[in-house]
């Protein structure tokens, strides 16, 4: 299988939501190998930057990385939608500290990039092909990545609150299943809580107009839920949102309970701090001979 950029340029724009400005985004197709790249363009001191777990400076309330001298913040629904999608490489340039949140979920980036389309390069893709289970943990919380012929996802959520409590999701992913499964599940938070950020000067561009917020009475969205499991779904978004900062495509089961940013980046920097655990090859022979083409269309059983 080859690399892929974007078609065309495509730019929109929308809120923050830390600080509340309104922002502009502009992607553009890039080579072969560029991976995605990020820069400031309102700021000097910003250097074009292509994003690995490395860059990740920050993991409170989203995942920021650094550009140079400059920062960006909320990467993680943007990054999950160019890897659902199977977009390899792009250069992102953002005029704010942050990439607009639209309406807290990854559907309107999976819109936004499928206006501009997908284009094939004429160099192979690298995968990660993985030698053996990698764990990290903190306390009760967990996150792990099993070798495996398939891309498969499985988070578990478990709040000490009756409206949300214990949730499970598991997920073959393909372009098809990211954008009608997984792409669709809003942010979301909880009443008081997001009371006190705004309080503190936080989560300025936060609204019930892109994150589900969750009171005494159950969810005050007019709206309601989009899907039943609509958190766990959302925390499968972040969860493939920041392991694609591995940088490469790759075939595995990543498994989550009660994860977040912060373990979630540990998990990809301890990966890739040591071969032992991995081998970057060209392995479209390997996964054509496990039938592993015809999942991608259409996922199956997991193996």
């Amino acid at each position: 299988m080859y690399q892929t950029t974007l078609n065309k340029e495509i730019s929109f724009s929308g809120t923050g939501l830390h600080s509340g400005s309104y922002i502009d985004v502009n992607i553009k197709p890039a080579y072969p190998d560029t991976g995605i790249q990020f820069i400031r363009t309102d700021v000097d001191n910003s250097q074009l930057t292509k994003v690995s777990p490395f860059d990740v400076y920050s993991t409170q309330l989203a995942t920021s990385i650094k550009c140079g001298g400059a920062s960006i913040s909320t990467i993680e629904h943007l990054m999950a939608a160019l890897y659902g999608l199977g977009i390899d490489n792009a250069v992102v340039e953002v005029n704010a500290g942050e990439i607009p949140i639209l309406d807290g979920s990854a559907a309107p980036f999976v819109d936004i990039l499928s206006q501009a389309g997908v284009k094939v390069l004429g160099k192979k893709r690298k995968y990660l092909k993985f030698k053996k289970r990698i764990r990290v943990e903190w306390g009760d919380k967990w996150v792990e990545l099993i070798p495996s012929r398939f891309l498969k996802f499985t988070c578990h959520i478990d709040f000490d609150n009756k409206h949300v409590r214990e949730q499970k999701a598991f997920f073959n992913v393909s372009p098809q299943v990211f954008k009608n499964e997984i792409a669709k599940a809003r942010t979301f938070g909880f009443k008081e809580e997001v009371e006190s950020l705004w309080q503190m000067g936080l989560a300025r561009g936060g609204s019930l107009d892109n994150a589900v917020v969750v009171g005494d009475e159950g969810v005050i969205n007019s709206e309601g839920l989009r899907f039943e499991d609509e958190f766990v779904r959302h925390k499968t978004l972040d969860l493939i949102g920041d392991i694609s900062l591995l940088g490469y495509r790759f075939y595995g089961h990543v498994r989550a309970y009660k994860s977040g940013h912060q373990l979630n980046n540990l998990l990809a920097r301890t990966l890739l701090e040591s071969t032992a655990y991995y081998t970057v090859t060209e392995i479209e022979e390997d996964y054509k001979q496990a039938g592993y083409e015809s999942i991608v269309l259409e996922p199956q059983g997991a193996v």
